[in-house]
């Protein structure tokens, strides 16, 4: 059984948190924070070390599912395609089970095989967005370069199972369009509000 550290008492290295218990007993793992890269952030929770853990995991057994559990606001949608394409290219059946997932957190969520969401969740799909500063031909490239991100996000939406059409996603990423646990159920953003047999059963 794991081990919290306590203050003063052992060495952090020489105990074992909930989190490496987790990973090691059920194949749990855990988005949590921003979504951003290297050298921006690196920590068991970041999006490098949860694809890392995903690949991982698929050599280990890949017939065994894997859980991620999603708490983040977003972040950066370049990074955020890696994670994506290792939960939907993993052999082993990625089960996403969302606490709360802003922006591109949302679309991961929508990217696992499985897609289940706290009774408490909330979700927010809202339009990409970026600084511009150039020339106006640079800020030209760069709002292309917008427009093809969400487009491209829109598409992952659709082939996750959102069941809205494209110009009803679009509208509805206009402003920040929030949806509770049973909403994001209804909309196609996941398949159901987790039971706790399926995390904590045997």
């Amino acid at each position: 059984m794991f081990q919290r550290p306590r203050p003063g008492s052992f060495r952090e290295d020489q105990l074992e948190t909930a989190e490496m218990y987790l990973a090691r007993e059920r194949r749990l793992l855990f988005l949590k924070g921003p979504i951003m890269g290297v050298p921006g952030r690196w920590d068991q929770f970041s999006t490098t070390a949860v694809h890392d853990a995903i690949l991982a995991f698929n050599v280990e057994d890949s017939s065994r599912p894997i859980y991620l559990v999603i708490d983040s606001p977003g972040g950066e949608v370049t990074e955020g395609w890696t994670l994506y394409d290792a939960i939907r290219m993993s052999l082993a059946e990625v089960v996403t089970v969302g606490q709360a997932c802003g922006s591109m957190a949302a679309v991961l969520l929508a990217a696992g095989r499985r897609r289940l969401v706290y009774p408490h969740a909330t979700v927010m799909l809202h339009l990409p967005w970026g600084a511009m500063q150039g020339d106006v031909e640079v800020v030209a490239i760069r709002a292309a370069q917008l427009r093809k991100a969400r487009d491209r996000i829109v598409d992952a939406y659709l082939e996750c199972g959102v069941t809205s059409s494209r110009e009803q996603v679009l509208k509805d990423m206009d402003r920040e369009f929030w949806l509770d646990a049973t909403e994001a159920v209804a909309y196609g953003l996941a398949d159901a509000v987790v039971d706790p047999n399926e995390l904590f059963g045997r």
